[in-house]
């Protein structure tokens, strides 16, 4: 009755979620391309073409120090590390964890070396695709096997028959709900400002704004002489002017500037003297 007692209490000390064990393969996938980004990073200071032969032996080097460091030195890898969960020592000897690091690590680089370098082989190429096919179908099938068993999530957990444990007991999954409602909050937020910027009329706010901060009004301008040459360039835009148009000062604005500013804002005036008109004019040159 006590050793009864014991086993259970060490099984339920041993459980650990699916929701743990999937979210420990996700998170190993985030630092791996992190990593890897971090690298391609630095290596864009470096001439083009230097090291991009290269590519699949730099993935091995940073996937096999990955390994290292967390398998071979742990018996976790990163992201069952920080969700507290281990494989089970006694489930990992020499030679299990050589056929490990050849599953998880040199197979793939072999991979990514025949399809980066072999690409003239057709044949080598057609089995590398039936290949992935199969592990396609196998990673399938062991997925709802470890939705109905709880155990070995990845194939190579399944190949090499080793288990996850819980390093700190069978906790419950705490889950915090903070980020969540910062993202309500903000999409409550963009919603009312999506709502409400239409109705604002962000060209006269900053006509009037601009006139509230000037110390003394500028004077209304007759008509005047309006110059156009090669060099001329649009007030508003301050490109080369096409189609120009003026409202009654000298400068000289786009067509399109003058009529869109215009038609936001009835009370348009010259960004450059400050002269209001509701009519506008071609240039002509004479």
């Amino acid at each position: 009755m006590g050793s009864s007692n014991q086993n259970t209490g060490k099984i339920k000390t041993n459980f650990v979620p699916r929701v743990n064990q999937l979210d420990s393969i996700q998170l190993d996938n985030e630092i791996t391309n992190l990593l890897r980004q971090q690298i391609q990073n630095i290596l864009q200071v470096l001439p083009p073409g230097l090291l991009s032969h290269l590519q699949p032996e730099i993935n091995f080097v940073l996937n096999s120090a990955l390994w290292n460091f967390s398998i071979r030195t742990h018996y976790a890898t990163f992201g069952q590390q920080m969700l507290s969960i281990a494989y089970e020592k006694d489930q990992l000897p020499s030679a299990k964890l050589a056929l490990h690091y050849l599953l998880t690590t040199v197979l793939p680089y072999a991979k990514e070396n025949a399809q980066f370098r072999l690409t003239n082989w057709s044949r080598v190429q057609k089995l590398l695709q039936l290949a992935e096919n199969a592990l396609v179908l196998f990673n399938l099938v062991n997925f709802f096997k470890f939705l109905r068993s709880g155990t070995r999530p990845s194939l190579v957990d399944c190949l090499l028959r080793i288990n996850h444990r819980s390093l700190d007991g069978a906790k419950r999954r705490t889950i915090g709900y903070s980020y969540m409602t910062r993202e309500l909050v903000w999409a409550g937020f963009m919603e009312l400002l999506g709502f409400t910027i239409p109705f604002v009329n962000y060209h006269a706010l900053k006509r009037k704004l601009r006139n509230l901060l000037r110390i003394e009004a500028a004077p209304q301008r007759q008509d005047e002489r309006v110059e156009l040459t090669a060099d001329t360039r649009c007030a508003y835009c301050n490109e080369r002017v096409i189609l120009p148009h003026h409202m009654g000062c000298r400068h000289v604005f786009c067509y399109l500037c003058l009529k869109g500013n215009q038609l936001a804002d009835a009370g348009f005036q010259c960004n450059v003297c400050d002269y209001r008109s509701e009519t506008f004019r071609k240039v002509v040159v004479l």
